[in-house]
């Protein structure tokens, strides 16, 4: 099943200072273990300002699977740009369907 059009909420965990959650809608779901999100809103991270982001299974073994509404999966996120190879590896955190 796609995931793809679902809107999720991003719990950032790390870093610990981060002020709010993230909101976005599930644009790609790649190979089943990347989901390419476009945020409500631009963030800025060391090296780029976006508003998507690529985010993976924090540990191994983990997939996007279990993703739901009231199950969530540990995430690390990174800033990317849709036309290159640029990415700004800028969250931990848990994304859920929202």
């Amino acid at each position: 099943m796609s995931l793809k059009g679902q809107t999720v909420r991003i719990i950032v965990s790390e870093p610990w200072d981060w002020k709010e959650n993230l909101f976005g809608t599930i644009v790609s779901d790649r190979d089943s273990d990347k989901l390419l999100v476009k945020l409500t809103k631009p963030i800025t991270g060391k090296k780029l300002t976006n508003d998507l982001i690529e985010l993976s299974p924090r540990y191994e073994k983990t997939a996007f699977k279990p993703l739901s509404q009231y199950n969530s999966v540990t995430v690390g996120g990174a800033l990317v740009t849709e036309n290159s190879d640029g990415f700004d590896y800028i969250i931990i955190g848990s994304v859920t369907i929202d």
